[in-house]
């Protein structure tokens, strides 16, 4: 009786076993995966979650604010992916009274680690919009 394992065929038939004929296929034409641009913007929306003082940027209609600045909701980001490449412009706020440079560098690394982490894409450009500042927490506030 011949055991069947993992797609496996073993046994007396002489036969080469799948993992046999799929390591004699050179790497370039065993195909090929792609990471389509939305998978990317999601990725890269959340990773503005990690950065402690920005945001995602309040929703707008018609050019009014709506809500605030969400710091649990991932940002609104555009990605364009040409093969494993990409480029992304995220908007977020940033919270008051940090610097704009300094959360906006923050916002680029962790898109970029992000999304090579999880997608296997490299990041070549991120342009951080900053659409509105946000004020600290009540409970973050001093009274002097």
């Amino acid at each position: 009786m011949n055991a069947v394992t993992s797609g496996d065929f073993t046994g007396d038939t002489g036969e080469p076993t799948r993992s046999e004929r799929h390591a004699r296929i050179p790497a370039e034409e065993r195909g090929r995966t792609t990471v389509g641009e939305r998978v990317v913007e999601k990725v890269a929306g959340y990773a503005v979650t990690f950065v402690t003082d920005a945001a995602a940027a309040p929703r707008r209609v018609l050019g009014m604010s709506i809500g605030g600045a969400s710091p649990d909701r991932a940002a609104s980001v555009q990605a364009e992916v040409q093969d494993d490449i990409a480029s992304v412009h995220a908007a977020i706020a940033v919270r008051w009274p940090r610097s704009v440079q300094k959360v906006a560098d923050e916002v680029r690394e962790h898109i970029r680690s992000e999304v090579a982490t999880i997608t296997g894409v490299r990041v070549d450009h991120v342009d951080v919009e900053v659409v509105s500042m946000t004020l600290r927490d009540a409970a973050d506030r001093r009274v002097t």
